[in-house]
């Protein structure tokens, strides 16, 4: 995991634990996510398409294809660079 994601991780952790009868805390969690994306994309200077896959992935971790998609992308961007 790359190192600028440790808030992104734990704010999903939390929004994939939340309950679901507590849509008020979803919608937090939520905005809060949104918050730290744009800080990742505008301060960060994080690339717009490995933020989205990254975020794709842990929405839910347990979904092989968007990690297989997001670590080749990380590799061909990496491999670019």
């Amino acid at each position: 995991m790359p190192d600028w994601s440790g808030d992104l991780r734990n704010l999903y952790w939390f929004l994939r634990y939340r309950r679901s009868w507590d849509s008020a805390g979803v919608r937090r969690y939520y905005r809060k996510i949104g918050k730290e994306k744009r800080r990742l994309l505008d301060e960060v200077g994080v690339d717009q398409e490995e933020l989205r896959l990254l975020c794709r992935f842990l929405a839910n971790p347990r979904n092989r294809r968007a990690e297989e998609r997001w670590l080749a992308y990380r590799k061909l961007l990496l491999s670019n660079s």
